[in-house]
């Protein structure tokens, strides 16, 4: 008998070792054993190439390379996908095989069901197939959608083919597609056409943008994605994208032939009349963007970002690109990383709404050091500017900053901020006509010193407040003209109000000496945060430099600038910025927000009124100039809702209504009125998001007609689209 049993082991052990790279045999009520084959019943679990197969059968032929499984038969790959058929029979790697009744449960609960299939060299074919992404609805009576097809090729290498192939949705075919073939899922990059992007508008009409890929290299890619409408004429439009070592290009460029139709009013400056002068004999319109990013090694990169468009409205005028900032800058650098250490050499240029003023950087040139010395911070920086204005004006700056910072922990809790900065720097001017600013050669020093005391004070076991009164002080000389490279008008907020330079400048000390002063509140409730409440103001202490009424800075007294942050009770949470003029009694700048979210409503709105500083920096006696024509006024109201009808259907909205800014004078115009609405309703469940909006967009250029856009979004799990 114990003879038997070595011979049975050793038997097992001859077939294990000729089996061992391919198969092992974890559980068996019953294994026979042959020189080349093995059967297994009862309770049957193996392993074979990284598949756990378990049956109520199993029989393997080492000669042949065959295993065949009947009963219960399930695979779990390494995937983690879960395989069910009534029988399997399969060569070595499932490389050719057979199978019937084969239902597949994916990761993501995806179900595909076949009557039959069949692996040919590599291949699948799959007989009465049947796929759906629905699971969680799968207990209704329909399924949200799902797919039919009389059969189904797979080549893991290729592509997928579809014969017969029937959409359902909600039981009811919408759509027959007799053939269907696209890029199997494990082919990363293929040349092919992808999902086009569709569009219908009031301004535009109806919208069309095929896209085709080619995939040119394992590193390069072209996408050749031109826009067609039915109004307002057609768009060439190609992207193309680089991968190399150490770096990356892309380019992004469209021309069209739509003629500009926007004429300068009376109000148009000299250089505005010129710039739609020039567009409207341009017999083409476009855009380019494009970036370069390279690293040369572990401490220095260089690159660009080009964005330059044909002229201001471009962009916003045909669909798919509207969504783009206005302000387009495009920059090239050079940059160094050493520690805390940072070179940089960049050029700028900027294009805007109002261009007229818009400078171009040619160069800024940065050298920041910093190191440890005296329980302290010392930063040496250098920079040297140089600003290009239209009409032949030019500015350059020279700055060399010695700074030393530190923060200083007292008795009780106390702490100072403590830095001081020695700024020499000389300035040269350029221009044709006389402006306010001249050149000069300054030596400048400023002296900041911030006192901080945190108090907490305990409400309850779980509740608690910190406050944190504050007071700073800041010494500097006065400065006799405030330079181009400065914005005079920097306005004082609830974030810069204790910095000794309301500028927030690395190459500008602020004028002047000030005491800055104001309270934080912070309240917690086991731990979370229920408000933030910030208050202060600073008071000048010298004589007053010349400054708008809008930045709060004007008087010896500066606005009283606020922010609270405070979730309210029942899922409410308010948000408000200020900033108070207490010799005008009045508020200068007010946002205020109200937000709301349940399981079934969610609001939200805001109030916003302000001014913005315009500026121009060399205009002649621009001091002079009255102060309404050098600020901008908005205000207006922002609306948003979304309504949870039931677990997969929402019902929302909005509206957006302001004030208007002329882009050709950027002076205020108070007349109120809708700039965006809309309304839509959206379906979303587990394998299924279906969203519809209707959006009425007002605009006041004469080229950027005023239109109602439709949208339909579908995406279907596991498709894409």
């Amino acid at each position: 008998m114990n003879r038997k049993i070595l011979a049975v082991i050793g038997m097992a052990f001859l077939f294990l070792d000729a089996f061992s790279e391919d198969l092992t045999v974890i559980n068996s009520d019953n294994t026979q054993y042959t020189r080349n084959t093995v059967h297994c019943s009862g309770n049957v679990i193996i392993v074979y190439y990284n598949r756990i197969i378990s049956a109520d059968t199993i029989f393997c032929d080492k000669e042949k390379k065959v295993i065949r499984a009947h009963g219960n038969v399930i695979i779990k790959d390494e995937k983690q996908n879960v395989y069910f058929l009534d029988t399997l029979s399969v060569s070595e790697n499932f490389s050719t095989g057979e199978g019937k009744n084969i239902k597949i449960i994916m990761p993501d609960q995806s179900r595909l069901a076949a009557a039959k299939f069949l692996i040919k060299n590599g291949k699948y074919e799959l007989k009465n197939v049947i796929f759906t992404p629905c699971y969680d609805c799968s207990h209704f009576e329909e399924l949200t959608w799902q797919l039919k097809a009389q059969s189904v090729i797979f080549d893991p290498e290729n592509y997928v083919e579809y014969r017969n192939l029937n959409f359902e949705f909600f039981g009811t075919t919408i759509f027959h597609v007799p053939y269907l073939a696209h890029v199997s899922p494990k082919i990363e990059r293929k040349s092919g056409f992808l999902v086009p992007r569709f569009s219908i508008s009031t301004k535009s009409g109806f919208s069309i943008s095929p896209q085709y890929l080619f995939t040119i290299s394992d590193s390069q890619e072209l996408i050749l994605k031109p826009i067609i409408t039915s109004k307002i004429g057609n768009v060439g439009w190609v992207y193309y994208g680089l991968r190399f070592f150490h770096g990356e290009f892309n380019v992004d460029a469209s021309i069209t032939t739509t003629k500009f139709t926007e004429e300068p009013n009376s109000n148009s400056s000299n250089y505005e009349k010129t710039v739609i002068k020039k567009i409207q004999n341009s017999k083409y319109r476009g855009h380019i963007f494009s970036k370069l990013k390279y690293e040369i090694d572990n401490i220095w990169r260089c690159g660009f970002d080009i964005n330059l468009a044909s002229d201001k409205y471009y962009l916003q005028k045909f669909p798919f690109l509207e969504n783009t900032d206005r302000l387009l800058k495009s920059e090239i650098k050079l940059e160094g990383f050493d520690g805390e250490n940072y070179t940089s050499v960049k050029t700028t240029m900027f294009q805007s709404e109002n261009s007229e003023y818009a400078p171009r950087i040619l160069p800024i040139i940065e050298r920041n050091y910093a190191t440890n010395i005296f329980s302290g911070t010392l930063g040496l920086d250098a920079y040297f500017m140089n600003l290009d204005f239209h009409n032949h004006k030019s500015a350059q700056k020279v700055v060399s900053n010695v700074s030393w910072k530190k923060e200083i922990l007292l008795l009780q809790g106390h702490i100072l901020d403590f830095k001081s900065v020695l700024s020499l720097y000389g300035l040269k001017v350029s221009e044709k006509e006389r402006s306010d600013y001249d050149s000069s050669f300054t030596t400048q020093s400023q002296i900041n010193v911030t006192w901080k005391w945190p108090l907490v004070w305990v409400l309850s076991n779980y509740m608690y407040t910190i406050v944190t009164p504050i007071v700073g002080v800041t010494f500097a000389g006065n400065k006799k003209n405030i330079d181009v490279f400065e914005d005079p008008f920097c306005e004082i907020n609830h974030i810069n109000f204790l910095e000794g330079n309301k500028c927030i400048s690395s190459y500008n000390i602020d004028s002047g000496d000030r005491i800055c002063y104001g309270l934080k509140l912070s309240g917690y409730r086991d731990g979370e945060n229920l408000y933030h409440f910030i208050v202060g103001r600073s008071t000048e202490l010298t004589s007053i430099p010349n400054r708008l009424e809008a930045t709060g800075l004007k008087y010896r007294n500066s606005n009283i600038v606020s922010s609270l942050d405070i979730s309210l009770p029942n899922e409410w949470t308010f948000v408000m910025n200020s900033s108070y003029s207490s010799r005008s009694k009045s508020w200068s700048t007010i946002e205020a927000g109200l937000d709301y979210s349940n399981k079934k409503i969610c609001l939200d709105f805001m109030v916003f009124r302000g001014k913005q500083c315009f500026y121009n920096p060399f205009a002649v006696d621009y001091k002079i100039i009255p102060e309404e024509q050098k600020i901008q006024k908005y205000k207006g109201i922002m609306f948003n809702v979304g309504w949870n009808v039931t677990a997969s259907t929402k019902l929302k909205g909005g509206v957006i209504i302001g004030n208007e800014i002329d882009t050709l004078t950027m002076k205020s115009v108070d007349k109120f009125h809708t700039v965006r609405r809309s309304i839509g309703i959206e379906y979303k469940n587990e394998c299924t998001t279906v969203d519809f909006i209707v959006e009425q967009r007002s605009h006041t250029i004469d080229d950027l007609k005023s239109e109602t856009v439709f949208q339909l979004v579908v995406h279907l799990k596991n498709l894409g689209i």
